[in-house]
């Protein structure tokens, strides 16, 4: 997966838990999906982080 479409299921994944707070009324069906949506979003940052380093690697070799 591409910087930029990690970047994207970020964004729609940050918009759904806003989405899913405002609705939330302490019910557990809504706290789980905040749970998996936030696990979610640190995958993402994860692997935005991981494709980070790879392209510093890849620019530090092509500059040496």
């Amino acid at each position: 997966m591409k910087i930029e479409e990690k970047i994207s299921l970020l964004k729609k994944t940050i918009n759904e838990i806003k989405n899913i707070s405002e609705k939330l009324d302490n019910d557990y069906a809504y706290e789980k999906k905040i749970a998996e949506l936030s696990e979610e979003i640190l995958r993402l940052k994860n692997g935005i982080k991981e494709s980070a380093e790879e392209l510093e690697d890849f620019i530090k070799e092509q500059n040496a």
